[in-house]
């Protein structure tokens, strides 16, 4: 399980860093706007980010959906054992398809929360990235062992918490 969770995180970090890449090279001309007191200019550097983050989320689900298995398989390659490597594989597809879920609340909270940083507002951003944090935590707690009322879910419950995270952040910010 941990093998599967852990080879879709190295493909979610490709994401991750599209997405970073997408919003903070916008972001230049977003902080040179604030600094001019150019409104009209921060709302097209502002557009341009959640449509690009849009785009590059588009992108990466198809990418994932139709190409996952294989992205998957190419860090299961070697002389290990088949069977773990099937296991591996089980799980890191479960993963990724929920995780899938949450590609487009975390590029529209990238692009509001890089958007405020960039005109000054910091804060905000600052209680969207705790909050998520908390959120993770205990819902991984609640939906991988299943405590309580919850299912016990494992790798998919990790997803689902992650996913629920990141629309709590996207909430805050926006």
């Amino acid at each position: 399980q941990m093998s599967g969770v852990s080879i879709a995180n190295q493909l979610m970090l490709i994401f991750n860093l599209c997405i970073f890449g997408a919003t903070s090279g916008a972001g230049i001309f977003t902080a040179q706007f604030f600094g001019s007191g150019d409104h009209r200019g921060i709302r097209h550097t502002f557009r341009f980010k959640v449509l690009i983050c849009l785009l590059i989320s588009l992108l990466g689900a198809a990418i994932f959906l139709f190409g996952g298995e294989t992205l998957i398989g190419l860090y299961l390659t070697g002389d290990g054992d088949s069977a773990m490597a099937a296991g591996a594989m089980e799980y890191g597809q479960k993963y990724l398809k929920v995780m899938m879920w949450g590609f487009l609340p975390f590029a529209l909270s990238n692009a509001y929360s890089s958007t405020l940083r960039e005109t000054g507002e910091t804060f905000i951003p600052m209680v969207a990235g705790i909050a998520p944090v908390i959120t993770n935590t205990v819902l991984n707690w609640l939906l991988i062992f299943g405590v309580g009322p919850f299912p016990t879910l494992g790798v998919q419950g990790a997803a689902l918490a992650t996913v629920i995270s990141r629309f709590v952040q996207t909430g805050i910010v926006i």
